[in-house]
């Protein structure tokens, strides 16, 4: 199959629908141009825009300038140049970056990236030959149809890529090759992995006690918190739940993306990546986003977004746009230049549609489908723009081949030559919260989220209960005759292997935790022992409370032996149990990431467990291979059996291994109740590895060279 071939810019039609079409286009751009450059106020402070004469006719040597507003320092941010000539190679120029009010930055962020390849199977390239930058005080957005490359680019830009995927070209932080420190950067992952229960603000302070360095006084975390706030717009949010499901009701879509950026911002960072982040959103939820993002990079951040479509208020609100197609570049510059190149590659914005949706149009192969659909509407033969009969391939090598022969791409690569020539500040890490604070933090927002969600341990807590009482009345009034030692043991058994299997009702709360934990550990927030540790401590006394609880209702029922040491032997272990069934449950659904599957598989690991725990047959009557070793002894029904019937029987030990023949005589109750605990540390410890190993291989920070 031949390749498409790119078509010549169209000469001016006599139609006199195109010819409207073009001019509309064309005049849409020079009126956005006027009110980029227009000195007047506006809600977001003054666009600042670059020089396109000065940057392709440099003075000696190349200057980075910025044409700025006439009444001087109230710009959007951006760079003055000041420079300094002695002549020849003795030139020197000094790089000062503004904010929105004309003061000079001491942290800022330059990124440059050229001729930037990422292949992740060692063929396929994602992306290909791509060159842009993004500078203090500008909001870039990288768009395109689904599947062009817009997310592989931002990650390839913030080091997000496993270490197996190889990546080509330049990327340089500050005129250096790219290495981001904590802290000096944000990253918002796609989707919001939030604790529903939770306020804002609580939401907020606990994000700063895992960010911010130990030293730092609670005072200046709770301004650091008052600020994130003002800076996405979420002033008299504060207490309430975030919410986002049909049991907790709280904050809107658009207001917990928000919240997501928010929790970011703590550290202050220079340099914003955000995927996808008014994806889902209505048309003023996406408008007052990005506004909030527009004010954060008018203050001298440096922000970039992906976006598939924006509304029309949004698209004017963005500085830079990259527009890409099957991961080559379509375009990259300013918004309203982008307008003005598809016109005069003959594809003329209407001057009553949205850009983004015209841009889609043309690079999207799907619409070829319509194309075919519609044929046999006559009116919509009569009344379509010619180029819309074009295929996508033809319309975006075309689109493709008048970028490459414009001076929008001599103007960035000019600017990138210049931006990989002077080096700015080195971005330092501020420091990171210690271990011991990061367990505390997680371990109170634990025990606050199991309190107040009703999934996590009342849900279970409320199947315990009644199951507890059936058990009671069903085996009501056993004494302690010898000739009952089966029944008894099936009475623990039933116990045992119920209160277990009925904790699967928690896997969806967990499935949660586990995001969380994932998107935290991803921007180095927390790590894998902090989230085992701090899981386990404020588990624990839930799981205290439900075996303490139902175990009286059982024990005293059933005359089991009056005793209280005996009872707080009979307590501690369920709790066992149950504390084992919860990191299993983990290490499944870390591994799972997925609730149904989670549920699936921990429902049949529990069944097996029940059939092999030699209750429904003795064990030595199961077969040694699979059976018997290892999956008798990998059984913890096994062990909690044996011990709670020994502490019934402890002076009759002879008369119970007559009558209950998968008693194990070798080992005491104690020795079970030991071997009940190390199962219980051993999966906590399989949880540590399991989230080590199904975490994200490391980012590759570094580039290869292009062959």
């Amino acid at each position: 199959m031949e390749e498409p071939t790119a078509i010549p810019p169209p000469q001016p039609s006599p139609s006199s629908q195109e010819q409207g079409g073009a001019s509309s286009s064309s005049s849409a751009g020079q009126a956005l141009r006027r009110q980029r450059r227009s000195p007047g106020p506006s809600p977001l402070g003054r666009e600042i825009v670059m020089s396109t004469s000065t940057i392709m006719n440099p003075p000696e040597p190349a200057a980075f300038v910025v044409e700025r507003g006439s009444n001087g320092g109230s710009g959007a941010g951006g760079f003055v140049r000041e420079i300094s000539s002695s002549g020849g190679s003795g030139s020197s120029s000094r790089v000062s970056p503004l904010d929105a009010n004309g003061n000079k930055l001491e942290r800022w962020a330059s990124l440059a990236w050229r001729d930037l390849t990422v292949s992740l199977d060692g063929k396929n390239k994602v992306i290909q030959s791509l060159t842009g930058y993004a500078t203090p005080g500008t909001l870039t957005a990288i768009m395109g149809p689904s599947c062009c490359g817009k997310n592989h680019l931002l990650k390839a830009l913030a080091g997000r890529f496993p270490s197996h995927a190889k990546v080509y070209g330049e990327v340089l932080l500050n005129g250096r090759p790219r290495y981001l420190k904590y802290g000096t950067y944000a990253y918002v992952s796609k989707g919001e992995q939030l604790i529903e229960t939770l306020t804002v603000r609580e939401t907020l302070y606990n994000a700063a006690l895992l960010q911010l360095p130990k030293c730092t006084p609670c005072s200046e975390k709770t301004a650091v918190v008052d600020s994130a706030i003002s800076s996405m717009e979420l002033e008299g949010y504060g207490s309430i739940p975030v919410g986002g499901s049909f049991l907790v009701k709280g904050l809107t879509p658009g207001e917990r993306k928000r919240l997501t950026i928010a929790m970011e911002l703590l550290t202050r960072p220079t340099l914003i990546f955000c995927d996808e982040p008014i994806d889902n959103l209505d048309s003023v939820s996406a408008f007052l986003l990005v506004a909030s993002l527009k004010k954060l990079a008018s203050n001298g951040c440096t922000v970039v977004i992906t976006t598939e479509r924006t509304c029309t208020e949004v698209f004017h609100l963005l500085t830079t746009i990259c527009l890409l197609s099957k991961g080559k570049a379509i375009f990259f510059g300013d918004t309203a230049a982008c307008l003005e190149l598809f016109a005069s590659a003959g594809f003329p914005c209407p001057s009553l549609q949205n850009p983004t949706d015209h841009f889609l149009r043309a690079l999207n192969a799907e619409f070829e489908k319509v194309n075919r659909i519609t044929k046999l509407n006559q009116d919509y033969e009569q009344g379509a723009s010619p180029w819309r009969r074009l295929d996508a391939s033809v319309i975006t090598r075309t689109l493709e081949t008048t970028y490459n022969a414009s001076n929008e791409a001599a103007v960035v690569e000019a600017l990138v030559h210049q931006l990989s020539e002077k080096e700015g500040p080195f971005l330092k890490s501020r420091g990171q919260a210690s271990f011991t604070t990061r367990v505390a933090a997680v371990t109170y927002r634990s025990f606050l989220n199991m309190s107040r969600c009703f999934t996590y341990f009342w849900l279970r807590f409320l199947l315990y209960l009644p199951l507890s009482v059936c058990i009671a009345t069903i085996f009501y009034g056993l004494g302690d005759s010898p000739q009952l030692v089966t029944v008894r043991a099936s009475a623990i058994f039933a116990m045992v292997s119920f209160f277990s299997l009925l904790a699967i009702a928690g896997v969806p709360a967990l499935a949660k935790d586990i995001k969380v934990y994932r998107r935290e550990r991803k921007n180095d927030h927390t790590s894998a022992g902090v989230f085992v540790l701090a899981n386990f401590v404020s588990s624990s006394p839930y799981l205290l409370l439900v075996s303490a609880v139902c175990s009286s209702v059982c024990y005293f029922f059933m005359d089991f032996q009056s005793q209280f040491g005996r009872f707080v032997y009979f307590v501690v272990t369920i709790f066992l149990c149950l504390a084992i069934v919860e990191a299993l449950l983990l290490v499944i659904t870390s591994i799972t990431l997925n609730v149904f599957a989670a549920i699936l598989v921990a429902t049949t690991i529990q069944v097996l467990m029940m059939l092999s725990g030699g209750h429904f047959r003795e064990l030595d009557q199961v077969p040694k291979t699979v059976w018997k070793y290892p999956a008798s002894y990998a059984a913890f029904h096994t062990y909690a059996v044996e011990g709670i019937l020994e502490n019934e029987y402890s002076s009759r030990r002879d008369f119970l291994r007559q009558r209950y023949a998968s008693w194990d005589s070798s080992s005491g109750k104690w020795m079970d109740l030991w071997i009940l605990a190390a199962m219980a540390l051993a999966y906590r410890i399989l949880l540590y590895f399991s989230l080590l190993l199904c975490r994200k291989s490391s980012t590759n920070n570094g580039h290869k060279t292009k062959p």
